[in-house]
């Protein structure tokens, strides 16, 4: 980024300036739409003349113009070149006015371009240390549109010290900008009261008849479902015919999850009830998370360092997750940059050796702990290594190391042979969140993948980590993204680390989360959906798809539970006919199989991962129930969904009823029912076999049930 150095003398006629008509009707504008107050400081000049007349171009060709039909009456057209990189054009402005820590401010800005799919970056930065206050990356509309990018102030900005600007080079294409303007409103207002408007409220690939859906659909009910025939016998081997049988699911297979931190469960140092009862218990129906990732724990220096559990609690948890049927990630192995390794790596750069040793011991104290290192499903072996190239910098040229890349085939190799039974992947945040950019990572990312496969790296997964921003990538680029790593490397790959910008309206946050779900679950690729927290309570960027910080639930994380749990999920019944035979088609998984016939109840658990048969056999006899035949008792329906009914004859009135679950845990219960019926609401009660239990003083009288929705 270049620093603007602009003489003291403009800043201060730029301040001294009238304010003028279009700033006095920008102030009436959002006082109107959005119930704000009068600002008085604005940390820009407050006109557009002296604005527009202290801004700085580079990379670009610039022309004034006059638009017409808007609120601000003078603008720039600025024609830039792709480069390498977006900021290598820019637009920048300096802060005339000084900003105190914890100012909230409201960034404004006209945007328009002839050229399709034009692009840039909105910020505010320190100029110094580049620190972002507020960034976004935008699509740009053939129209005038009005950008507003809030930020509360994280340092005090003294005069000249905030560019406030765009980055241009994504593309060849043209921009106009008009009406710049940072409004401070400081402590008057909180930031959740300023408007975001990026014109974000859509992303290719939204319309509800948009063609990639049907091939998804298509796609999902090939690679996603498989058939179980359950062949129903007699004890002979003859067919049972009239027996009901019930498929109930328990897990996906399919790995669905959350980044977590491990002190807030397992009886941890910041242990949280309900944080840990969510991670089991997402639809109500005791239905979680199946793949759980320890945000930092696993990262090299938490690790050294014990930052947030020690190594034995680390294994505990990982055997309490293990003990509840969540698979486990690893994050990571090496982050080759300084600024994410302990610091001893960085002050013996030049020593090859002693990077190398650092690097081996590591992989063994971590990969050779007892109950963690092999333990994983998969470990990021690599991260981000696009971006991070310090350890490389400080190999190349040493005897043995050309470029110093060759560092990384090493390090995948001995992962592997310390961690055999865990997938070996490399992760990095280049493909999906910059996929619609030429400027993106991709190819830099595949060459390096070429190297690490051509070095005979046991290399088995790719990473996406799906870090979505304020303009989100289109589900038909996805696909694209997908197919292309899928064709050119034929290796499996998760999306590791999935969250999205608190600037996307929640609603489209919502839908996003749905259609980026489904294009993942429907290509054959894909082994895993996995989100970078799930709370805001303990969440990176404070914005979880799923849980507010009270809990509540997001329009995200009710789509994300209904497309998991419901549209996504099997439970079926079905009666055998004379064959005896049944088939029931459901998304692969674990399962519970029921079948009955008369009093004959059998169940076993189904690992449903593939077309499959089983044969069932039933003793199919009624036995004798003197008390029942005595009494007359009647449950009603025989698979119960919303209430169970239960009725008997008079004269006879049972002194209590008991229900109980199919491990024997009381469920509810009535004493001394009135009448010859009674009625349970069931719609709380989890899918499966119940008991119901009538005590007719002294007479004992039971009954099975199912509850089936």
């Amino acid at each position: 980024m270049k620093k603007l150095l602009i003489p003291a003398f403009l800043m201060l006629v730029l301040r001294l300036s009238a304010q003028d008509a279009y700033h006095n009707a920008l102030n009436t504008q959002l006082q109107t739409n959005y119930g704000l107050p009068a600002v008085t400081q604005w940390v820009l000049p407050n006109t557009e003349t002296a604005t527009l007349n202290g801004a700085a171009n580079y990379g670009s060709t610039v022309t004034s113009i006059t638009p017409t039909g808007q609120i601000f009456s003078q603008a720039r057209r600025l024609v830039v070149a792709q480069g390498l990189n977006p900021w290598d054009a820019g637009h920048l402005y300096q802060n005339t006015s000084a900003i105190a820590n914890g100012d909230k401010c409201l960034l404004i800005i006209w945007l328009r371009s002839p050229t399709p799919n034009a692009k840039v970056n909105i910020f505010a930065e320190n100029n110094t240390t580049y620190f972002k206050e507020a960034y976004a990356a935008v699509n740009l509309s053939t129209d005038w549109k009005m950008y507003a990018v809030p930020f509360a102030s994280t340092a005090g900005y003294a005069l000249n010290s905030l560019n406030i600007g765009l980055h241009l080079a994504y593309f060849n294409q043209t921009i106009e900008v008009g009406g710049a303007a940072v409004l401070n409103y400081k402590n008057t207002v909180q930031l959740s009261q300023l408007p975001v408007l990026l014109n974000n409220d859509s992303y290719p690939g939204i319309e509800p008849n948009a063609p990639w859906r049907a091939e998804a659909a298509a796609s999902i009910e090939q690679i996603r479902k498989a058939n179980l025939t359950v062949e129903v016998r007699d004890l002979n081997g003859n067919p049972l015919p009239n027996a009901q049988v019930y498929l109930e699911m328990q897990q996906h297979e399919f790995k669905f999850g959350t980044a977590v931190v491990s002190s807030l469960f397992n009886g941890g140092s910041g242990q949280n009830d309900t944080y840990e009862q969510k991670l089991l218990n997402l639809d109500g129906l005791n239905h979680g998370f199946n793949e759980l990732v320890f945000e930092n724990d696993l990262k090299w220096p938490a690790w050294e360092q014990h930052w947030f559990s020690s190594w034995d609690d680390i294994a505990a948890d990982v055997q309490w997750l293990k003990d509840h049927d969540i698979s486990i990630r690893g994050h990571n192995l090496v982050w080759p940059g300084w600024g994410y390794s302990p610091s001893d790596l960085e002050s013996n750069q030049g020593n090859p050796n002693y990077l190398r040793n650092r690097i081996r011991n590591h992989l063994i104290s971590i990969l050779g702990y007892p109950g963690i290192g092999t333990e994983m499903e998969d470990w990021d072996v690599l991260n981000e290594i696009t971006q991070n190239n310090d350890y490389a910098n400080a190999l190349a040229g040493t005897p043995g190391y050309v470029t110093g890349r060759e560092l990384y085939a090493q390090i995948f190799k001995q992962a592997d042979s310390l961690a055999p039974s865990s997938k070996m992947y490399l992760n990095d945040y280049v493909a999906i969140e910059q996929g619609d950019s030429p400027t993106n990572g991709i190819a830099l990312w595949k060459s390096h993948i070429n190297e690490l496969l051509a070095a005979g790296a046991p290399l088995e997964g790719i990473g996406f980590q799906g870090h979505i921003g304020a303009s989100p990538t289109g589900m038909p680029r996805v696909k694209e993204i997908y197919d292309d790593f899928w064709a050119t490397y034929g290796l499996e790959a998760k999306v590791t680390e999935y969250d999205i910008s608190n600037l996307v309206p929640p609603q489209i946050q919502a839908q996003y989360m749905r259609d980026f779900l489904t294009i993942t679950f429907a290509h054959p690729s894909l082994k895993g959906f996995m989100m970078w927290g799930f709370w805001d309570g303990a969440h990176w960027m404070d914005n979880a798809p799923i849980f507010n910080e009270d809990w509540t639930l997001k329009p995200s994380g009710e789509a994300f539970i209904d497309q998991i749990f419901h549209q996504w999920w099997t439970n079926a019944s079905a009666q055998t006919p004379a064959s005896g035979n049944v088939t029931l088609r459901g998304f692969r998984g674990k399962y519970r199989l029921r079948v009955a016939c008369g009093n004959s109840i059998k169940e076993q658990d189904v690992v449903l991962d593939g077309d499959m048969t089983l044969t069932v056999n039933l003793n199919c006899t009624t036995r004798t129930r003197e008390a029942e035949n005595e009494i007359g008792f009647w449950t009603s329906p025989n698979l119960v969904s919303s209430q169970l009914e239960i009725r008997w004859e008079s004269p006879r009135t049972p002194a209590s009823l008991q229900i109980f679950n199919g491990l024997g845990q009381w469920v509810a219960s009535a004493q001394k029912p009135a009448g010859q019926s009674y009625v349970f609401d069931t719609n709380t009660w989890p899918n499966g076999v119940y008991v119901v239990n009538a005590d007719f003083n002294g007479q004992m009288v039971s009954r099975r049930i199912f509850v089936q929705r």
